[in-house]
């Protein structure tokens, strides 16, 4: 985990392609004028009326559907009513409307315990993290990263599967994101003793292009704007959390938010809003940051970051998985190392109107992975409890 100390380096030198002017936002901030309006707390029970079925469940005029029995690695969208998800057992790509009908297996090729799926802005490209089994005397895992092309899997019926074909990247890759609008990849490279390099890269590998290079570091790599990737310090209650865009042309990189114990955050698919999550005066806070104003504001509860998702129609949406537990001064900690589960409702919220909605009630569900349709139609996400694909269709 980073903490202050990064700065102490980076006071003193910066990567190649870097501008070292930070945003404002250092320490975990009080909201400004602009605070959008607290939601009461949020206590036990069902709300509006849930029935009693899990599966097909309505909420407010809003239907729950679970859409796998098994753990997924990873899902996406596959245009507005239909997912993709990876099994994670098997590495069998399977298509399904968000209905629940219709599941369709795409591939019949194993991947074995593969733990993170990410897919292409058309979906028909994916980045596959996987565990490989250790060699001969060692209990090491080593953790493999496969990139595929899968247009072709798209095109088969539920009697023809088809063989998923790709190539497998250095095990020296820590991490990696996909890009929003292009079919590029960007990727972190340990070198060792010489610390990390960023590479931009095709799904092919090819036409690799080196960004920035740090001698030391641990980030979580998010890709949601076209030109800025997010590289966030690994998430702490114990260390001071920093985020950062890097420009994926320039290799510019610029500090937005510092300072931060158990920093985690969400960036808005254009980038003008974060919302952001860490250890504050009365314990774990959640507010919103606009880039553009540098203003704070209040999200209304107090949830992880981790668990919310921007809407793709309307960027001013914000939709996030909320416990009437809130999370402690150990999160997300305890989260992350599966030892703390939440029992978690959805709510949305708009920040330029402040309106507020219960748009899914408690029903014992650990959620993360929320994603949200390009219509707004529908989320899709994953219980963390056991690792099962919902749909969430909206009124």
């Amino acid at each position: 985990m980073l903490a202050a100390g990064f700065f102490a380096f980076w006071a003193g030198k910066n990567p190649t392609g870097t501008v070292s002017e930070p945003n404002v936002i250092g320490g975990f901030p009080e909201s400004g004028e602009n605070a959008g309006s607290a939601f009461s707390e949020i206590s036990g029970g069902s709300i509006n009326g849930s029935k009693s079925s899990r599966n097909g469940k309505e909420f407010s005029e809003n239907i729950l559907t679970q859409l796998t029995e098994n753990a997924v690695s990873g899902a996406a969208y596959y245009g507005t009513t239909t997912a993709l998800y990876m099994e994670r057992a098997t590495g069998h790509i399977y298509k399904i409307n968000l209905d629940g009908t219709k599941k369709i297996r795409l591939s019949n090729a194993t991947v074995p315990k593969s733990f993170e799926a990410i897919w292409s802005y058309k979906s028909d490209k994916m980045a596959v993290r996987y565990f490989e089994d250790p060699a001969t005397g060692s209990i090491k895992l080593t953790v493999k990263t496969f990139l595929a092309s899968i247009g072709h899997l798209l095109k088969a019926t539920s009697t023809s599967e088809a063989e998923l074909k790709g190539l497998a990247l250095p095990a020296s890759v820590s991490e990696i994101a996909v890009s929003p609008a292009e079919d590029k990849v960007f990727y972190l490279n340990n070198l060792g003793n010489d610390g990390v390099e960023g590479v931009v890269a095709d799904f092919g590998n090819k036409n690799q292009k080196k960004i920035f290079e740090l001698p030391f570091g641990e980030f979580n790599i998010n890709w949601p704007v076209k030109d800025n990737i997010v590289l966030l310090t690994k998430p702490s209650a114990k260390a001071e959390g920093f985020l950062y865009f890097l420009n994926s042309k320039t290799g510019a990189l610029t500090r937005i938010l510092g300072g931060i114990k158990g920093l985690t955050a969400a960036v808005s698919p254009g980038g003008e809003n974060i919302v952001f999550s860490g250890i504050g005066r009365e314990g774990v806070e959640s507010k919103i940051y606009n880039v553009k104003n540098k203003t704070v504001s209040n999200l209304g509860f107090a949830v992880l970051a981790d668990k919310c998702a921007w809407g793709r129609k309307n960027k001013n949406m914000i939709y996030c998985a909320v416990s009437a537990k809130k999370p402690d001064n150990n999160q997300p900690d305890g989260w992350y190392q599966g030892v703390v589960s939440f029992d978690d409702g959805v709510w949305s919220k708009n920040i330029t109107t402040g309106e507020s909605k219960n748009i899914l009630s408690r029903f014992g569900a650990d959620i993360m992975n929320i994603f949200v349709s390009s219509d707004e139609n529908y989320l899709i996400f994953t219980d963390k409890n056991d690792g099962t694909l919902w749909s969430l269709k909206l009124r």
